[in-house]
């Protein structure tokens, strides 16, 4: 079962400025007949990717997640779903591979069991992380071997009934500032510090934040920028136009 997106309702109409960052949170549970507009909405190289999933669940969460990127990116760039057409930079971050209705969007997405996160940027480039809180057995493990120095012992000195929400905090922060420069998940973990909560330390030019979407879930996000404007929604599709 879906858990309750805890976001606003998405308004009627978003305008995007420079200094804003939106994210959006959506059920990759849909009813049928929304997943099967998805589909139809997806590329050649889409519908491969989703035919080679073993589990239908898998499968259609794919669809789900991918039809939803391309219902937010097309709502925003008054552009139809089917316009759009990705690429990926050279360290492997998905893009829009040109402008679309004369009009181009950085982004990022994120997913975990039912739930989808996307961040969309007009002026800077945005990385986002999507877990759910849950006991993992390595969390010691994967503390020493991708948390700092400092986070280490930081994440030490927590109450023992603390410390799994701080994990995924501060690893949900990491992935974020990862994908946001690129570098990808896996890459530098323990050089890259993100702490468990508030600001980035010593000047740096990325900004993150961490977000609750929902009950048992933990989010973070970052972009490159001092400082931004953060507007959160719960995205349901009602604006979605039907273009072709």
């Amino acid at each position: 079962m879906t858990s309750e997106i805890l976001f606003d309702q998405t308004p009627e109409k978003v305008e995007l400025t420079n200094g804003e960052i939106h994210i959006f949170c959506a059920s990759l549970d849909p009813p049928r007949p929304q997943l099967e507009q998805f589909a139809e909405t997806l590329s050649k190289d889409e519908r491969q990717r989703a035919a080679r999933f073993y589990f239908e669940k898998d499968k259609a969460r794919f669809v789900a997640g991918r039809g939803i990127l391309r219902e937010i990116l097309g709502w925003l760039l008054e552009a139809g779903p089917r316009e759009l057409v990705f690429s990926r930079e050279s360290r492997g971050k998905p893009q829009l591979a040109g402008p679309a209705a004369g009009g181009f969007l950085h982004f990022n997405l994120a997913h975990c069991d039912s739930l989808a996160i996307y961040a969309v940027s007009r002026a800077h480039e945005v990385g986002v992380d999507l877990e759910r809180i849950r006991p993992i057995f390595e969390t010691e493990e994967i503390v020493a071997h991708c948390f700092s120095d400092r986070e280490r012992a930081q994440w030490l000195s927590l109450p023992g009934d603390s410390r799994g929400e701080a994990f995924f905090n501060c690893w949900t922060r990491k992935e974020a500032l990862l994908k946001a420069t690129g570098e990808g998940i896996g890459e530098h973990m323990d050089q890259t510090e993100a702490f468990f909560a508030g600001d980035l330390s010593g000047g740096t030019r990325w900004w993150l934040q961490s977000l609750v979407p929902a009950l048992d879930y933990t989010a973070a996000v970052a972009a490159e920028c001092r400082d931004a404007s953060l507007h959160c929604w719960k995205w349901q599709g009602e604006m979605r136009a039907d273009r072709a």
